[in-house]
């Protein structure tokens, strides 16, 4: 929960924050792999959080489909925050895209380890 909250607080600084570029290069698009790396790794720990936690007790296809929702809801929220609370950034939707590019591809990989997950929850709870 802890890692989870550090993230989002990461992300909304990093979305709304004034950044300066003291070498003055700018590759174009080269902010896009921030919001993908960015998302894919919140979109990670949060379905992990939903999935693992015991007091929530989530099922895996749950899990995946609420971590989907809110964080493209919330990489949404961000680029809304940035276009009506600063003026010095700027709200593109090629970060809403680029936001859930990251999130449908850590879900995909989190399809694809499916089984193993359910077993790691499953043993985890025989120990419990």
């Amino acid at each position: 929960m802890c890692l989870l909250i550090v993230l989002i607080s990461v992300i909304t600084w990093a979305s709304l924050a004034r950044f300066i570029n003291p070498i003055g290069i700018k590759v174009k698009g080269s902010d896009k792999i921030g919001h993908f790396t960015a998302y894919f790794v919140l979109s990670t720990v949060f379905f992990l959080f939903l999935f693992f936690s015991e007091k929530l007790n989530k099922s895996l296809k749950t899990s995946i489909y609420i971590a989907f929702v809110v964080c493209v809801l919330y990489g949404i929220l961000m680029e809304v925050l940035q276009y009506s609370l600063t003026t010095y950034r700027s709200s593109e939707w090629y970060d809403v895209i680029a936001n859930t590019s990251g999130t449908v591809f850590a879900l995909f990989i989190i399809i694809l380890l499916k089984n193993k997950l359910i077993k790691i929850k499953q043993n985890n709870q025989i120990i419990s």
